[in-house]
């Protein structure tokens, strides 16, 4: 009778679900693949499934660039936002923005979430490096959002959509990423109100 006395008082009175946004591009979004099979919603099961209780929303925009981001960035993440998860700047990359422009947006970004008391994992790509972006704003760097899905730095055709000129990734390439993404999410929600 003592004991479950204890072990109840040992939950957390003021236990919530946690809110994630992933803000990104056509790599967030999931261009092509149903909305399950998408890194944001595969890495929400995969927390779920290690007892936490988060929902992480897919703020994901195909196309979009650093810019872009920034004009719907208040879209993107509504009053009660606890963290974010930002994976931009291949677009910018694509199209030929220096890499020191594509950190300036993303300085912006941080420091916009950063303000409104967010936590954040920001995500980056080879050859790129944002990582002194992440130490400025105090968020988490992730260092390779391709990291398990490309081979010589080629994304593996088993992991990309069939028929696609831009090699998206597939379902099964999002659960990769979203595998690797797990330690740095798990992370991410242990500084949630600290």
């Amino acid at each position: 009778m003592v004991v479950a006395v204890l072990a109840l008082a040992a939950v957390p009175a003021s236990a919530r679900t946690i809110r994630i946004v992933a803000f990104g591009d056509s790599n967030t979004y999931g261009y092509g693949v149903p909305r399950t099979g998408t890194w944001p919603a595969q890495l929400q099961n995969l927390l779920r499934g290690r007892g936490y209780d988060v929902t992480i929303t897919n703020a994901g925009g195909s196309g979009d660039t650093t810019i872009d981001a920034l004009r719907r960035f208040d879209k993107a993440f509504p009053t009660g936002t606890d963290a974010a998860i930002v994976f931009f700047g291949r677009n910018d990359w694509r199209k030929g923005t220096p890499a020191s422009a594509i950190s300036h947006n993303l300085a912006i970004i941080l420091g916009r979430l950063q303000q409104r008391g967010i936590s954040v994992l920001l995500i980056g790509f080879k050859p790129l490096n944002f990582s002194a972006v992440a130490k400025e704003y105090g968020a988490l760097y992730h260092p390779d959002f391709f990291d398990g899905v490309t081979f010589l730095n080629l994304k593996r055709r088993r992991y990309t959509l069939r028929h696609d000129i831009d090699s998206h990734l597939n379902a099964d390439g999002y659960a990769v990423v979203a595998s690797h993404l797990l330690p740095s999410a798990e992370a991410l929600i242990a500084r949630v109100g600290k």
